[in-house]
């Protein structure tokens, strides 16, 4: 009786988990599928980036590839078909931790893909590391996340220091040839890992470039009141204002400082997407610049049919923040799978630190003892960014030229 309660109870905790009672391939038995596990930000307030449309993005590149035959795994002499196993953890990086738990021990996954955002990465990280199952990241370029000495975890992201370095390069150009006025900056900083590191970065660049830096005024994590900052900006009236936070924090403060009469010659916002041009209205968003990970002219095939097969029109308008990184991230996940010829962690490991291919916009590969404000990173990917700017209602990239849509625009507002 005791042995027949402990089979109801096992059963019990399978069917609460919500897995079959088969059991999961062991390692070198060749299982039924090559199963990626992930959580995401599909509910909470990192979902306006994130949210249900991206794991609609990576069910069809799932599609896609299964109906390609798989991947091809040498040790087993076959094409597998892959799995995603995706979890939302509602943008909070405590269960995104407790749900990798659950992927290892119950779903059984051969790999992690990384979460959205640099804080809940920084939590998740840690179990991929304690139990040795190789992760790849997605979306997180905070230095921390990649100065731990962590041997489990690569990046496809840049670090978040080098995140403006295009719009610095394009604005020293601009001043060297004439065509803006530009002299001074003005910094407005979210506290929050990511958006410090972008400012970091950005300063850096903006000194090299030649404007002079009058301000650089940090506000709270999901603040909305600007008052006091924009207060001193207004008295320092500067050129240009460089906003480096989160869209729902930025878009406020835009509002605000329009209201109260800030009105720089240049502004930039990190995240430029279409959402948050939206929040702050078409005049106001009007001539505001910004980065994209994303270019038509740098458009890799595999993208370009994910977003067909979804019927985008626009791809600036459709999470162009967020589905080239996660496009290039499962791509690795897949390549690595098939250079390693073998689900063994530490083969699969080995190969993806390892791991190089060309895209459209450069090569892809990981990067180790980088520098970056007194650490070293170890790695961190090449993902390429494009400025971009609000011209007409539309997303345009304007640099570098090679990729860039159209020409640099001077706002309406000068």
């Amino acid at each position: 009786m005791r042995k027949i309660g402990q089979a109801i109870a096992l059963v019990a905790l399978i069917l609460a988990f919500g897995v079959a009672a088969s059991p999961p391939a062991w390692p070198g038995e060749r299982p039924a599928t090559v199963k990626i596990g992930a959580t995401l930000a599909i509910t909470g307030f990192l979902s306006p980036d994130w949210g249900p449309r991206i794991v609609d993005f990576m069910k069809v590149w799932e599609k896609q590839v299964n109906a390609q035959g798989g991947v091809f795994v040498k040790e087993f002499n076959a094409r597998l078909p892959l799995e995603l196993v995706i979890y939302d953890d509602e943008s909070n990086p405590d269960k995104s931790a407790e749900l990798y738990e659950k992927l290892a021990a119950v779903d059984r996954v051969h790999l992690f893909l990384g979460p959205a955002s640099s804080p809940v990465t920084l939590r998740a990280t840690t179990v991929a590391e304690r139990l040795k199952i190789p992760m790849v990241t997605v979306e997180a370029n905070s230095p921390i996340v990649f100065s731990r000495g962590f041997q489990w975890i690569v990046g496809v992201d840049r670090p978040g220091h080098f995140w403006s370095e295009n719009y610095f390069a394009m604005l020293k150009d601009l001043r060297e040839k004439g065509k803006v006025p530009y002299k001074t900056i003005a910094f407005l900083i979210e506290d929050n890992p990511h958006t410090k590191d972008v400012a970091q970065g950005a300063q850096e660049f903006a000194q090299k470039s030649g404007l002079q830096i009058v301000a650089a005024e940090a506000v709270p994590f999901r603040t909305k009141d600007f008052s006091a900052p924009i207060a001193r900006f207004k008295g320092l009236n500067p050129d240009i204002l460089y906003v480096s936070a989160w869209p729902f924090t930025s878009a406020p403060f835009f509002k605000q400082a329009h209201e109260l009469g800030l009105k720089p010659r240049e502004a930039h916002t990190i995240h430029l997407i279409l959402e948050w041009a939206r929040d702050v209205g078409p005049q106001l968003a009007e001539g505001v610049t910004g980065e994209s990970h994303l270019a038509l002219k740098a458009m890799p095939d595999g993208l370009g049919a994910i977003l067909k097969e979804l019927k985008v029109d626009d791809p600036y308008a459709f999470k162009a923040i967020t589905t080239p990184i996660r496009y290039l991230a499962m791509e690795t996940v897949r390549r690595g799978i098939e250079a390693a010829g073998s689900l063994d962690r530490e083969k699969l490991m080995a190969t993806l630190r390892a791991l190089r291919f060309d895209m459209p916009w450069g090569p892809a590969k990981f990067d180790f003892n980088v520098q970056v404000a007194g650490r070293a990173l170890n790695g961190v990917g090449e993902k390429y960014l494009f400025t971009s700017q609000l011209q007409n209602g539309r997303i345009q990239i304007v640099w570098p030229p090679r990729y860039a849509d159209t020409e640099y625009r001077p706002s309406p507002r000068q």
